[in-house]
């Protein structure tokens, strides 16, 4: 077991940007699965947790943190790029969040000596921040490739697919 680690390829105030790159990087991916597709949200307040719910009456909720310091994560799947879509703009204008692709196969890179990816291989576009766990507000979305721990040359060489590049080093992933 591991985790994957995430490179960003893009930060940019314009989400239909973010959202076109990860259109793209999708086209790459080997293969992919609309339904491993999820978004999530942190609600720092009653007023948020009531906005993200009534945009998604089907998402799942879960409570975290202390009285006087609890949040909620926010949960709901997105089985086609279009919900997808218009979900993240939603919750996007409501608090930080992001939307994960994750079962998807990014292609063998021979040249690279690299295999097709499945275990390690996602993408995600992270809403109101720069980092994939959304911890820090930003005026910014990034998107992140994922991909196995020390493959730095296929985060770039997938960027590099869509006229895109690696624009700060990778964080932990999942």
């Amino acid at each position: 077991m591991g985790n994957t680690r995430a490179w960003p390829v893009l930060r940019t105030t314009d989400l239909a940007e973010a959202w076109t790159l990860a259109e793209r990087l999708l086209s790459v991916a080997s293969w992919y699965d609309p339904d491993g597709c999820y978004l999530d949200a942190w609600a720092h307040d009653e007023d948020q947790l009531r906005r993200l719910t009534e945009a998604a009456p089907d998402a799942n909720v879960r409570w975290y943190g202390e009285s006087d310091d609890r949040c909620a994560s926010v949960h709901r799947p997105a089985t086609n790029l279009e919900q997808a879509r218009e979900a993240l703009g939603t919750w996007a204008g409501i608090t930080r969040c992001y939307i994960l692709w994750h079962n998807l196969k990014w292609p063998a890179v021979p040249e690279l000596g690299l295999d097709e990816e499945y275990k390690y291989a996602e993408l995600q576009v992270a809403s109101n921040t720069h980092t994939i766990h959304c911890e820090e507000w930003a005026p910014e979305h990034t998107v992140f490739i994922h991909a196995r721990p020390g493959h730095d040359a296929r985060a770039t060489w997938l960027a590099a697919q869509v006229d895109a590049e690696v624009v700060g080093p990778p964080e932990f992933g999942w």
